[in-house]
């Protein structure tokens, strides 16, 4: 490939599409820091609930790390990479050299400010301040070290008193590529959270979504890894968070801010010979010209994207480009990205976005930058609308807070790609009803789509015997869409006469088969659309078989057992008549299957209470709604939500965890209660409840 000779587009205002003059085309929602890392309190055994403080500091400090700053982490455990692992070594050593996490009294405010600022000011002095926000936090330093606050208390850092934290300080810091601490005024130990996102538009009720890094343990995950608290915010006046059920507030919060950023321009690499895709695309604007250069490489399975964005000559009251986005398709999530500090990348729907800090003067006329988004492949490269942003926002998106001013560009990216259909064999019977000399042949399966793009049309699913030609069998199509990872499971039946051969009689299952007309989908892969089978057929006699919805089918009594019916010998549904469909509805039970009590306590009794249990749906509906399941115990309560849908039959698995004071000892009642707030309608109301007994040594 000659990246000398590229095909230039040069779009006037994007004609059509902009409508003569240049728009905001795409509304950023938000902003979330798609990759910072999530660390368990229970990653090592000495560590408890006292540790947030370390663990928090730690994740911004690898964030930062791999932002421009990769000196404040290292490979800890020798193990030759550098990784999550690794930050839990970095909390280890925060919270025993510098934070005094293992005294009594564990990691304060005041600890977490002093022994933060001197881990980094002993590996970049003098190039990062620590923001605090919290008026209180002068008389909370004078008490605890015994001197009055000073700004250069740590040589090499300046810690710069703040106002109280508002929820709009804290979107400005974190938009602003700070790593950001909250501190939530609680009983007990300090909690401490890291600033992971919010979102632009708040709730019916006024409240912000935000997200944050929660270092409690996330048992759905393996190895020790934490959570993402889901949460809002609200100013009331003082900024609360709904935290465990409860507004509690943000008494502190911290900022560890670069004093200077890197330079928005960046040196592009070629575009490799072998590329699948190259393209170049100039848009011209109402305050200048943009252009977009797209190279497309794919390895294995991975297509990588690679964008070059150079400004021509765009400025926007005096400064350049500060936003980039171009549209994710709903079915891909990126695997992996690539951008030069100082620039952040968002994955927050409809579009990746990369942006430059608050206060950047941005990508100046005459500079390039590049950023690279790597997704699952095979991909289609399509023409698409994207997005650049200049650095100050004009203060009107239809109601919401904006940080950009966003305007339309053409580009390309990654399409929807292509559908691969597969078989996913699940079971088969063969049975031949000897009064009538006829066979059935049964199979179930699911049909898998294992591409990267959604099947939109009806599809042709076909059982056909090897052994009996002549009869081509079942087809029957089921409805669009079938989404990629989507399955959709069949049950095929044909019958054919009872001669040889019986044992074994041979059969083919086909999706999408090109011998029948109206075939074929344009897949990934054309060669996977079938499974072969074998099986011995037997005699057995047929009968009607009711089945809970009402319904009837002749079939044999095992077929009609398999299919969970009720089977009459020797008569046709006909004859039968069945009964009327059984009643459709949820109904959950709960039972306590974990209860653990432990003394944290260093020089008085202090307990951690942690307690699982497991709930069911027994009934004949499936749950598709939030499920609440609330824990109370005489320290309190506490609550957790599951959001897997739960068939008949299925079961899912509540977390809780308490911190209690030492007059928590002896042996107590504890109750767990599923669907506490009735919000799901069952068959028996009165079964969501399990009480067990918990003792406290």
């Amino acid at each position: 490939m000659n990246r000398c000779l590229p095909v230039v587009l040069v779009v006037a205002l994007l004609s059509l599409l902009i409508a003569g003059q240049a728009v905001a085309q795409v509304k950023i929602p938000g902003y979330v820091v798609s990759d910072l890392q999530l660390i368990s309190q229970e990653s090592k055994p000495e560590w408890s609930a006292a540790w947030t403080g370390p663990i928090q500091a730690a994740t911004i400090l690898a964030w930062l790390a791999d932002h421009g700053y990769p000196a404040f982490i290292h490979d800890f455990n020798n193990d030759g990479v550098i990784d999550e692992l690794d930050t839990i070594e970095l909390a280890s050593l925060l919270g025993q050299t510098f934070m005094e996490t293992e005294t009594t009294r564990g990691t304060t405010d005041v600890q977490l400010v002093t022994g933060l600022a001197h881990y980094v000011a002993q590996y970049y002095p003098d190039q990062f301040e620590l923001k605090i926000y919290d008026i209180g936090f002068v008389a909370e330093f004078a008490a605890q070290q015994g001197e009055a606050f000073d700004p250069n208390y740590v040589s090499g850092i300046s810690l710069v008193l703040m106002e109280d934290p508002t929820i709009t300080s804290y979107e400005v810091e974190l938009e602003s590529g700070e790593g950001v601490i909250l501190g939530l005024a609680e009983q007990g130990e300090n909690t401490y959270l890291s600033g992971r996102s919010f979102l632009y538009e708040t709730t019916t009720e006024g409240f912000t979504p935000i997200d944050l890094a929660w270092s409690a343990e996330d048992r759905w995950e393996p190895e020790h890894q934490g959570k993402v608290l889901e949460t809002v915010g609200k100013m009331d006046p003082h900024f609360y968070l709904d935290y465990r059920a409860d507004w509690t507030l943000v008494e502190l919060m911290l900022a560890l801010s670069p004093v200077t950023d890197p330079p928005a321009a960046s040196e592009p690499l070629p575009c490799p010979e072998d590329a699948i895709a190259y393209d170049v695309m100039i848009t011209d604007l109402e305050y200048g010209s943009v252009q977009v250069e797209e190279c497309v490489t794919r390895d294995g399975a991975v297509d990588t994207y690679a964008y070059t964005v150079t400004n021509i000559d765009f400025t926007y009251a005096g400064c350049g480009l500060c936003l980039f986005a171009v549209p994710r398709p709903p079915a891909l999530t990126a695997l992996g990205h690539i951008e030069n500090a100082p620039w952040l990348f968002s994955e927050l729907a409809p579009m990746w976005t990369w942006r430059l800090p608050m206060g950047s003067c941005g990508l100046l006329p005459g500079e390039s930058t590049e950023f690279t988004i790597s997704v699952p492949g095979p991909t289609t490269d399509i023409t698409v609308i994207g997005s650049v942003g200049s650095c100050i926002g004009d203060g009107a998106n239809g109601g919401a807070q904006v940080k950009y001013r966003t305007f339309a560009v053409q580009t390309t990216g990654p399409g929807p790609g292509c559908p691969d259909l597969v078989i996913q064999f699940l079971d088969q019977s063969c049975l031949c009803d000897s009064g009538c000399g006829i066979c059935t042949l049964t199979v179930w399966a699911n049909v898998l789509n294992i591409g990267t793009a959604p099947v939109n049309d009806p599809i042709e699913i076909v059982l056909r015997s090897l052994d009996h030609p002549a009869n081509v069998g079942d087809a029957y199509a089921p409805p669009p869409a079938l989404a990629p990872g989507d399955a959709w499971p069949v049950t095929l039946v044909m019958t054919f006469p009872m001669i040889d051969p019986l044992c074994p009689t041979g059969y083919e299952l086909v999706v999408d088969p090109e011998f029948l007309p109206g075939g074929f989908v344009a897949e990934c892969d054309e060669t996977n659309n079938n499974y072969i089978g074998s099986i011995d057929c037997s005699c057995e006699q047929s009968g009607a078989c009711c089945f809970p919805d009402g319904s009837c089918a002749n079939l044999t009594e095992s077929q009609c057992a398999d299919q969970g019916g009720d089977y009459h010998a020797a008569v046709d549904c006909s004859i039968v008549q069945c009964p009327p469909p059984t009643q459709l509805c949820p109904d959950l039970v709960v039972e306590i299957t974990m209860l653990l009590c432990r003394n944290v306590g260093h020089t008085a009794p202090y307990y951690e209470v942690t307690i699982e249990a497991e709930v069911t749906n027994i009934g004949t509906q499936m749950v598709t709604d939030a499920i609440r399941v609330k824990m109370t115990t005489a320290c309190g309560s506490d609550t957790d939500i599951i959001h897997t849908d739960l068939a008949p039959g299925d079961t899912a698995t509540a977390d809780f965890s308490l911190d209690c004071s030492a007059n928590y000892g002896g042996c107590h009642d504890v109750t767990v209660e599923v669907d506490y707030l009735n919000f799901i309608v069952e068959c028996e109301e009165g079964n969501n409840e399990d009480t067990a007994e918990i003792c406290c040594q």
